[in-house]
C-alpha cells in the first residue's frame, strides 16, 4: 500500500514539474511577445545591443565568468578636446558644373585713395568666396511650329512637317515634365495631391486626375524596358528577393497587396513586381526558366521555385541573427544567455566577410576563405545549437530561434559554396526600403493598375541609383528617345547601357 502511494506521489510530482515547466515556458514566451510589442510601438529599430558603461563592462565577444560582477551605474563626464587647427574640417569645393554668377563689390572712392600719398590705388585682385543659392524650378511652354507650304497654282497641294512622336500623343507634357513627375512621385515619394499643389503655386493648375493619367501612360510605355531587365536578370547566377506589403484602394475599399523585389549585381539590376496576394505562384511565375541561386528569407512560398532543383536556396544570416538579437536585447544588466553566445558565433562569420572585403578578394578568393575559416565555425555552431536545443523547453523564444536556424541550416551554409553569394539578403532588403518610405507618404496605391506602374518606375529609378546615375536625367532622355526606338535597339536604353543622347 505504501509503495503504491509512493509511486502515485512520484507520478504526481513528475506531472506537476512538467506542468510548471510548460507554464514557465509560456510565461517566457508571453513576456518576450510583450517586449516585442513595446519595441514595435516605442523602441528603436537599430540592431545594436546596448553595452554597459565604463571599465566594468566586459567585451561582448569574451567569455563571461559565472561570478563576474555586474557593473554599477557610472556617471558619464563629457571632456572637450581642442583639435589642432590642421585637423579642422575644410569646406568642400562647390561643383564646377554649376552655373556661376559673379557679384563684384567695388571699393569706395575714399578706400581707393592711398592714406600715405593721396594717390588713387589701382585694383590688383579680388578676395573671392563662393556660396550656394537656389533657383526654384520653372515650368516653361515649348511652342512647336511645323512649317507647311502650299502651291499658289495648284489648289489643295499642302505639305506639313510631320509631328514628332511623343510618349503621350496629343498631350501637353514633354519628357522633361513627365520625368520630373515620375521622380517626384516614386523617387521622392510625394503624393499626387502635393505635386498638384506645387504646380498650382507656380501658377499652372493641373488636375490630380490629369497627373494620374500621365503617370499611368508613362509607366505603360516604360514597361518593355523592365521586361527586358528581368530577362537579363534571369541570366545572372544569383538573384536576391524579398517582399513587403502595400495597401491598394479598390472599389472604395483598401486591401493589402504585395510588392516583390528581384535584384542582381552583375550588372546591378533591380526589378519590382506588384501582386494581389503573397501566394508562391507569383515569384514562381516571375522567375520561370531561371536556373541558379536564389537568396531570400525562409518564406514557404519560395519552395515552389526550389522544388524542381534548378534553383538552389540561399538563406539569410541577417534573418537568423535577428531572432537571437531580439531575445538578447530583452535581457537586463548584461546577463549572458544563449542568445548572446549565438550572436558571437554569427559575429565571427561576419568578421570573415569583412576580411574578404578588406582584402578585395575576387569570387574564388572569397570562396576559399570561407571554406578555410567559415566552415569550421559553422560546424561548431551547429553542434552548439543542437546541444543547446536539447536543454531548452519547447516553444520558448530561444528554442524557436534555434529551431529556425537548424531547419534552414543547409540553405544558411550554402553561401560558402560560391564566392558570388552573399552572407545575407541585405541587398534586396535595401531595395525594399524605398517602398516602405514611400507608403508612409502616399499611404496606399490608387488602383491595382497603379501598382504595376509603380513597380515599373521603381525598377528604373532604383536601378539608376545602384549605377550612380541621375534617375531624372535618365527618364527624361529615355522618354524622349523611346517613341522612335526600335524593339531590337531597346537594350541601348537600359540603365546599365544608357548613354545620354548628347554624348
Amino acid at each position: 500500500m505504501a509503495a503504491m502511494n509512493a509511486a502515485a506521489l512520484a507520478e504526481e510530482n513528475r506531472t506537476l514539474k512538467a506542468t510548471l515547466a510548460q507554464r514557465e515556458a509560456r510565461i517566457e514566451r508571453l513576456e518576450f511577445d510583450l517586449a516585442q510589442l513595446k519595441k514595435l510601438l516605442f523602441g528603436a529599430r537599430s540592431e545594436r545591443l546596448a553595452t554597459l558603461p565604463d571599465i566594468d563592462q566586459l567585451p561582448l565577444w569574451d567569455e563571461v565568468p559565472e561570478d563576474a560582477p555586474v557593473a554599477s551605474p557610472v556617471a558619464f563626464k563629457t571632456v572637450v578636446v581642442q583639435s589642432p587647427a590642421k585637423n579642422q574640417p575644410k569646406r568642400t569645393a562647390l561643383p564646377a558644373h554649376l552655373p556661376r554668377e559673379i557679384v563684384v563689390l567695388p571699393l569706395s572712392a575714399q578706400d581707393r585713395q592711398c592714406p600715405a600719398c593721396g594717390e588713387e590705388r589701382p585694383v590688383i585682385g579680388y578676395e573671392s568666396s563662393e556660396r550656394l543659392d537656389y533657383v526654384p524650378a520653372q515650368l516653361k511652354v515649348v511652342e512647336t511650329r511645323r512649317e507647311k507650304c502650299a502651291c499658289a497654282k495648284c489648289q489643295g497641294q499642302l505639305t506639313t512637317v510631320p509631328a514628332p512622336p511623343q510618349i503621350i500623343e496629343q498631350g501637353i507634357p514633354l519628357p522633361g515634365l513627365l520625368a520630373h513627375l515620375l521622380m517626384a512621385k516614386y523617387g521622392y515619394h510625394l503624393p499626387l495631391y502635393r505635386i498638384e499643389q506645387i504646380f498650382a503655386h507656380q501658377g499652372v493648375p493641373i488636375a490630380r486626375t490629369t497627373l494620374c493619367d500621365w503617370v499611368i501612360q508613362s509607366g505603360w510605355q516604360l514597361q518593355p524596358l523592365v521586361e527586358r531587365m528581368l530577362a537579363l536578370l534571369k541570366q545572372q547566377p544569383v538573384i536576391f528577393s524579398d517582399d513587403t506589403t502595400v495597401a491598394v484602394q479598390d472599389r472604395g475599399k483598401t486591401r493589402e497587396t504585395r510588392f516583390w523585389v528581384y535584384a542582381g549585381h552583375s550588372p546591378p539590376i533591380v526589378v519590382y513586381d506588384h501582386t494581389e496576394t503573397r501566394a508562391g505562384k507569383h515569384p514562381k511565375a516571375k522567375l520561370e526558366g531561371y536556373s541558379g541561386y536564389l537568396q531570400a528569407d525562409a518564406y514557404a512560398g519560395y519552395d515552389q521555385i526550389f522544388a524542381a532543383g534548378k534553383v538552389l536556396e540561399v538563406a539569410c544570416w541577417a534573418h537568423a541573427r535577428r531572432k537571437f538579437f531580439e531575445i538578447a536585447r530583452q535581457t537586463e544588466n548584461g546577463k549572458r544567455i544563449s542568445a548572446h553566445e549565438a550572436l558571437e558565433y554569427i559575429g565571427r562569420l561576419y568578421a570573415i566577410e569583412r576580411e574578404a572585403k578588406e582584402q578585395q578578394l575576387d569570387a574564388e578568393g572569397t570562396r576559399k576563405l570561407r571554406q578555410e575559416q567559415a566552415r569550421p565555425i559553422l560546424a561548431e555552431f551547429k553542434s552548439w545549437l543542437e546541444d543547446r536545443l536539447r536543454q531548452l523547453a519547447p516553444k520558448t523564444p530561444t528554442a524557436q530561434a534555434i529551431g529556425y536556424a537548424l531547419k534552414n541550416w543547409p540553405a544558411l551554409e550554402r553561401y560558402t559554396e560560391d564566392g558570388r553569394l552573399e552572407i545575407d539578403n541585405n541587398r534586396s532588403e535595401r531595395a525594399i526600403r524605398p517602398l516602405t518610405i514611400g507608403r508612409k507618404n502616399w499611404l496606399f496605391l490608387g488602383s491595382p493598375k497603379g501598382g504595376q506602374v509603380a513597380a515599373t518606375v521603381f525598377s528604373l529609378i532604383q536601378t539608376c541609383k545602384e549605377l550612380d546615375l541621375n534617375p531624372e536625367a535618365y527618364l527624361k532622355d529615355v522618354l524622349t528617345r523611346l517613341p522612335t526606338t526600335k524593339q531590337r535597339e531597346i537594350d541601348s536604353l537600359l540603365p546599365h547601357n544608357w548613354k545620354p543622347a548628347n554624348v
